[in-house]
């Protein structure tokens, strides 16, 4: 997602601060780690008016403010009656994690700082945190876990423990990706928006050769870009990939990030040795021999990615196609005015179009849910305490307050008993998504943004919302048969550890082969059973067999 994106973009200095323990009441009472005698603690704390003091490590965006300036939050720990002493990270988190959790320094709350392999691996360090989710301390997580089913299914182990919460933003649209053309452009050459592979052909070749632009250089044009570059598998895993196109076969794509698995009927498939993916690869392969593909985009970073899209320096546009995020944010305050977006392309290349069931990446749940918002420490003397304040992130105004910023903060406004209007940046220079990042929690947070509530977005989120109406009956068409949940999939240690080995493996064949081929530096149809043997050879059936099980399970918990 682009937030992401621009994260790994910017740089701040790293805030390190010691950590000694856990937290205590400031009574001096020790705590328990039962619910029935944290119930009594609580009680005595609320009767004394003391609060109790817990300390919490927030990883956070490079731009976001330091937590202690969010009112927001502060309101928060009065209504939960703790005290936090925070420790905010910015940068670098991964290369102190390792030591930070192997020595035990961790603080009673941690934010954005675990993933689901880390309860494992660092066994005993995080509370299970099942048996404080009840009514009395958890009412709102209960609430998301009944109205939300996979978010509970998203928290929960293999072994039916909670060691941290989700969140849930229900406000995100169906996919992260649009495909845009250039509607001026369009104009300029009396053409229409493609609806298939051959009529996409044609309209990138006319861009190419007919100054689409009008500037009078008939070669400043660059008919379709994209962005698959970074490694870890970027060609299958980037949002902005040209594997979008795949679902003009009939491939459903699930969120991004999923190494190239896809369900179809049931099964769980790899489509980088599907035929499918090599009728695919042999479109791409033209395009590209034709000079119609931008034949920087093998190695730009994203930042050059979205620069390019933005036009030149005389402020005209030069990109035809590519895939974005939304349109301002994609082309820039000017030239977005020229983009519009592309249905899902049918495929009609040595067929007629309908031969193949057309579909488009969903990206829903990638989208609105995430794992590991916050955990506890094992060894927190007041858990109910913890969950008390965690469970805060979770009331309807407060998460919508972690997600665009503060009321009292002055970036929303509470226009109703349900409802809500996120307010215009503070900082007229700022765009609507950099700001959320810069004055609140934003996606990193937990939160239960309700379907239900109301919220009147800033225009970017309008515009996402709108372009994205061109892919809903085609991303209506998955169901559970053909929806790779990868998110959902509960796997053994043991699992874990044979598919990250083997897909090491198996992406090294892969992710190296698609470039050869688009490039026209290996034929396809020469060397295509060869590398369909080699990725085999690598261990994909015994991952298939892995995921097909896990997938199963999933099945039988959502008929």
């Amino acid at each position: 997602m682009k937030k992401r994106m621009l994260a790994a973009l910017l740089s701040a200095a790293m805030v390190a601060t010691a950590l000694a323990g856990c937290g205590s009441s400031s009574s001096g009472t020790g705590g328990s780690t039962s619910a029935d005698s944290g119930n009594a603690e609580a009680s005595d704390t609320a009767s004394s008016g003391e609060k109790v003091k817990l300390k919490a490590l927030f990883i956070s965006h490079s731009l976001t403010q330091d937590v202690e300036d969010m009112e927001w939050v502060q309101e928060m720990e009065d209504e939960a009656g703790v005290e936090i002493e925070w420790e905010q990270i910015r940068a670098d988190w991964e290369t102190v994690k390792s030591t930070r959790f192997a020595s035990g320094d961790i603080p009673d709350l941690l934010f954005n700082a675990t993933t689901s392999s880390d309860y494992t691996k660092y066994n005993g360090l995080f509370l299970d945190m099942t048996p404080y989710i009840t009514e009395e301390i958890t009412p709102n997580i209960v609430q998301m876990f009944e109205e939300e089913p996979d978010t509970k299914t998203l928290a929960t182990t293999l072994e039916g423990k909670i060691y941290a919460t989700p969140k849930f933003q229900g406000k995100w649209p169906s996919t992260n990706t649009v495909m845009f053309i250039n509607q001026t452009w369009l104009d300029n050459l009396g053409l229409k928006i493609p609806t298939t592979y051959t009529e996409l052909k044609e309209v990138l070749t006319a861009f190419k050769e007919q100054d689409a632009n009008g500037n009078g250089d008939p070669t400043d044009e660059i008919p379709l870009d994209y962005n698959a570059y970074g490694g870890n598998n970027a060609w299958f895993n980037s949002a902005y990939s040209l594997t979008n196109l795949l679902g003009s076969l009939g491939i459903q794509l699930t969120n991004w990030g999923t190494d190239a698995y896809f369900a179809e009927d049931s099964t769980v498939k790899c489509y980088a040795v599907d035929e499918r993916y090599k009728l695919f690869m042999e479109y791409i392969a033209d395009l590209y021999a034709n000079g119609l593909i931008n034949t920087n985009a093998l190695t730009n970073d994203y930042s050059a990615f979205q620069s390019l899209s933005r036009g030149n320096e005389a402020g005209e546009a030069v990109v035809g196609v590519v895939f974005g995020w939304e349109e301002t944010d994609k082309f820039g305050p000017t030239l977005y005015e020229e983009y519009v977006p592309v249905p899902a392309l049918d495929y009609d290349i040595d067929c007629e179009p309908g031969t193949y069931d057309t579909r488009w990446r969903d990206d829903y749940t990638g989208l609105n849910m995430s794992s590991d918002r916050a955990v506890i420490s094992a060894k927190c003397e007041n858990p109910e305490a913890a969950m008390r304040f965690i469970d805060r992130f979770y009331d309807q105004t407060h998460s919508v307050e972690a997600l665009f910023g503060g009321v009292t903060d002055g970036n929303i406004e509470v226009t109703g008993d349900n409802s809500y209007k996120v307010l215009d940046p503070q900082d007229p220079d700022t765009d609507p998504g950099t700001w959320k990042w810069t004055s609140t929690f934003a996606d990193n947070a937990p939160m239960y943004i309700r379907r239900s509530s109301e919220i009147e977005m800033a225009q970017d989120m309008t515009f996402a919302l709108e372009e994205r109406e061109v892919y809903n009956d085609v991303i209506a068409k998955a169901d559970k048969t053909d929806t790779y949940p990868q998110m959902f999939m509960k796997y053994t240690e043991e699992d874990q550890n044979t598919m990250a080995l083997t897909q090491a493996n198996i992406n090294n064949i892969i992710d190296n082969q698609w470039s050869l081929w688009m490039t026209g530096e290996q034929d396809i149809e020469s060397t295509w059973d060869a590398y369909v043997q080699s990725v085999y050879d690598a261990g994909l059936q015994q991952i298939l067999d892995i995921r097909q099980a896990a997938f199963d399970e999933y099945l039988k918990g959502v008929e």
